[in-house]
């Protein structure tokens, strides 16, 4: 069998280990391995069919458990300073001109009413950054995991997140539309 030692793979397996089985994770490790060593175009076509095998044997409410899962954790000194300009804040206005003036084209947020949007310019994902095309939105939702392990820090409570555009999905940048217990 072929070695199956990439991150973002091993991530793969274990959120399916955990959400559908131990079956279903070795099927996807057996029908889809992925090195440590590939490179970009090999990764890029990696995530394609995974999309396509997530979308084809799974129910959407699973395939977003198991991507939610796969996500990234954002850092802790990232996390801990978020938080330290949330905290330092009165409301959604200072913390969003705040945090803007700390990471100023990293990403951005600003918010309509109670809702926070959370964006990026580029594709930050190490699996399909380098390939300029796009994929379904099965892929991008780890970035919504990602988002919520953020700001359920950031708040201290559980927020809901949702995938609103995607520089994968062919929009010109990414946005997670955060909703939560703000001030």
């Amino acid at each position: 069998m072929a070695k199956n030692d990439n991150a973002q793979a091993i991530k793969l397996y274990d959120s399916i280990k955990e959400n559908i089985g131990d079956a279903a994770a070795g099927e996807v490790a057996k029908l889809f391995p992925l090195t440590k060593s590939a490179d970009f175009n090999r990764k890029f076509k990696w995530a394609e069919n995974i999309c396509t095998y997530l979308e084809s044997n799974f129910s959407p409410e699973q395939i977003a458990k198991i991507r939610f899962r796969c996500s990234c954790t954002p850092p802790e000194k990232y996390l801990g300073k978020v938080k330290k300009i949330y905290v330092e804040s009165t409301n959604l206005d200072e913390f969003t001109d705040k945090y803007n003036n700390e990471y100023a084209g990293k990403h951005q947020v600003w918010h309509n009413g109670s809702d926070l949007y959370f964006s990026y310019p580029v594709c930050y994902c190490s699996s399909v950054k380098r390939v300029n095309k796009t994929l379904p939105k099965t892929w991008c939702l780890c970035t919504v995991g990602y988002t919520k392990k953020l700001f359920d820090y950031v708040l201290d409570s559980d927020t809901n997140v949702e995938l609103r555009e995607s520089i994968k999905l062919g929009n010109s940048r990414c946005v997670i539309k955060v909703t939560g217990k703000f001030y």
